[in-house]
């Protein structure tokens, strides 16, 4: 399959996969509320900021085995816009709880500290991560973006464009380096996977 129309139909895939749990999980009581409560804020800030700070980790070991000049450049903006995301999203916490005394469940420390380091090859790096996990991180920013307090809309405006930046590059790496079917291949499997997972995770999310 030609690579463009593969990362087009991947995409579309992806963003379907999200609508649907979109439907299917609901953060109760919120949906219709001008602004969020204190105690959803607090949560999301919790998983956000133990996301970007594990993002920035492992997508600084891939740099170790990333061979292609373009991907390199870009993994390593990543990396900095991670790492601030997790510097601006603490300094929000830290005013409503230790930051440090949050312990993911298992389910995000599998996806994280697992799954996406052992990701081996740039597409499936690209597809799972950069494709299906940033689109997913998007989707409560934009659901709660004017729902959120003035003093903290702002940064997240900053972190989703930032994310937005991060899709954007995947497809486009993504369209030049998956160019063969036993890459699309790998490329899917790894998306699709990371779905499940992250399937997994969101329902964590909201059960807590």
């Amino acid at each position: 399959m030609d690579s463009a129309l593969f990362v087009e139909q991947l995409l579309k895939e992806v963003m379907d996969d999200q609508e649907e749990k979109e439907r299917q999980i609901k953060l109760e009581g919120i949906g219709e509320q001008a602004e969020l409560p204190e105690f959803v804020i607090k949560h999301w800030l919790n998983f956000a900021v133990y996301y970007e700070k594990a993002a920035t980790y492992f997508i600084a070991d891939w740099l170790k085995t990333t061979k292609e000049p373009d991907a390199f450049v870009n993994f390593a903006h990543q990396i900095r816009d991670e790492a601030n995301h997790y510097v601006w999203l603490r300094k929000y916490l830290q005013e409503y709880t230790d930051p440090d005394a949050f312990t993911p469940p298992k389910e995000w420390r599998y996806l994280m500290e697992e799954y996406y380091p052992g990701l081996d090859h740039l597409v499936e790096r690209l597809a799972a991560h950069n494709i299906a996990s940033e689109s997913a991180a998007l989707g409560f920013m934009e659901f709660a973006l004017d729902r959120f307090p003035e003093s903290i809309r702002n940064t997240v405006e900053k972190v989703a464009k930032d994310e937005h930046f991060h899709v954007s590059f995947g497809c486009t790496l993504l369209k030049k380096y998956c160019t063969t079917p036993e890459l699309q291949e790998r490329a899917l499997k790894a998306t699709r996977e990371a779905m499940e997972l992250m399937r997994k995770a969101r329902e964590v999310f909201v059960q807590i």
